[in-house]
């Protein structure tokens, strides 16, 4: 399944936290990220969790908010590597809608798995259950398409907060 960049807030609190990220490279909507050193323009470099355990960590949930006549939707958009994207600190029952094909589908997408950081890669990664030791998870709420793309509506059920 292709990746894409088409993005739903579900369920977001007008006072999520959201950051501004300098972009790793091959980066998509949905992929996790720790945040490191904060830069002098307020910008945080990020990079992919080491391990399962990291603190700090945020998604990237970069909605193009400008009025851009060529993009049809976010499916349209690619994020160059350096370039400033939008990411957000998980909270407990906030719901969010990423690609399927943003997923490392160690065992399939489905209603009710968990998606949970991949130590040393962007994408999350898809479980039947915890293992134990991550300190953020979602919930796989619902499967549907949106535009062409096969999306999953996920649910934050663990955080490190």
């Amino acid at each position: 399944m292709a990746k894409s960049n088409l993005i739903v807030l579900d369920r977001i609190g007008a006072d999520a936290q959201i950051v501004d990220v300098v972009c790793p490279a091959n980066a998509y909507n949905g992929d996790i990220v720790v945040l490191g050193d904060r830069n002098t323009n307020g910008t945080y470099d990020v990079a992919a969790p080491t391990a399962v355990t990291d603190e700090g960590m945020a998604i990237i949930l970069h909605e193009d908010m400008g009025y851009n006549a060529e993009y049809v939707n976010m499916d349209d958009v690619t994020f160059a590597t350096g370039a400033i994207v939008r990411a957000y600190i998980p909270r407990l029952g906030d719901q969010i809608s990423i690609p399927v094909g943003n997923i490392t589908a160690t065992v399939a997408v489905a209603v009710d798995n968990i998606l949970v950081p991949d130590a040393g890669a962007l994408p999350l990664e898809s479980l039947a259950a915890f293992a134990g030791t991550e300190v953020l998870g979602f919930k796989v709420e619902t499967l549907y398409t949106k535009a062409g793309v096969s999306m999953a509506r996920l649910r934050c059920v663990k955080t490190e907060r």
